[in-house]
């Protein structure tokens, strides 16, 4: 049995020693994990940069409408570099896609690639059913018409 050693720390290790980290503070996970709790929440393991909030498109932004972060016990984190930016980004908005409902997950989608996706590509992209996938194209059609 692995020993249970992932303990909650009460509030989030500063970047260097100093620099508080809030839901707005890019940061990149050295060692640990950090939760951004929100409406969806999402999971940054070592590696992964979190953009902060501001640096997420507006869509994938309201759907984390994210108020927390919390740390597990060993986390370590820096600031993040320019360059690790983009990634942390393309992480965020991936995950909080397959955490979204269906038809809020497909406009989303279509909102941030700019073109109507197919109910096959919808399934692979959203990690949804062919039937969500056709119940979202439908509804994001009549949403649409104007």
């Amino acid at each position: 049995m692995i020993p249970r050693s992932n303990v909650w720390l009460p509030e989030l290790p500063p970047i260097d020693g100093t620099l508080p980290v809030t839901v707005d503070t890019p940061f990149h996970v050295l060692t640990g994990l950090v939760v951004v709790e929100g409406r969806h929440h999402l999971t940054l393991l070592p590696g992964a940069t979190w953009p902060g909030l501001d640096a997420l498109p507006a869509p994938i932004a309201a759907s984390v409408m994210s108020s927390d972060l919390r740390a597990a016990t060993g986390t370590r984190l820096r600031a993040a570099l320019p360059g690790e930016l983009p990634a942390g980004v393309a992480l965020a908005t991936a995950q909080a896609l397959r955490s979204l409902p269906g038809p809020e997950a497909y406009e989303v989608l279509t909102a941030l690639t700019g073109h109507v996706h197919t109910p096959r590509d919808a399934m692979l992209i959203l990690d949804v059913s062919h039937e969500t996938a056709m119940r979202a194209l439908k509804h994001y059609k009549e949403t649409t018409r104007g």
